[in-house]
């Protein structure tokens, strides 16, 4: 995959690929396929990765991403990891002051 000239452009100045690996998984997939998964799918040339708190892979992506920038596939400003805060119980967002820079 070649997304060279597919990004889209960042109210900061960045630019971000509009294709991303999403990573949610069935129950009784196992967790470690997410990371061979995120292995390849960055060696394909994604650059973007979706996750959520709720699919509960984040440390296998995270534990991918870290592997791809220690073999020199990529740099961590090559990467683009995305995720999601949901709701808490009683209907208010669950954000943190750091999350909205």
């Amino acid at each position: 995959m070649n997304f060279k000239h597919q990004y889209v452009e960042l109210s900061d100045g960045h630019f971000i690929p509009p294709l991303g690996l999403g990573t949610y998984k069935l129950q009784q997939v196992p967790n470690s396929n997410v990371t061979e998964a995120t292995k390849i799918a960055i060696e394909a040339g994604f650059r973007h990765i979706d996750c959520a708190y709720v699919y509960q892979v984040e440390e296998e992506v995270g534990l991918a991403i870290r592997s791809k920038i220690a073999d020199g596939t990529v740099k961590r400003e090559d990467i683009f990891y995305t995720s999601k805060d949901w709701p808490s119980p009683s209907g208010c967002p669950t954000l943190t002051a750091g999350s909205w820079r």
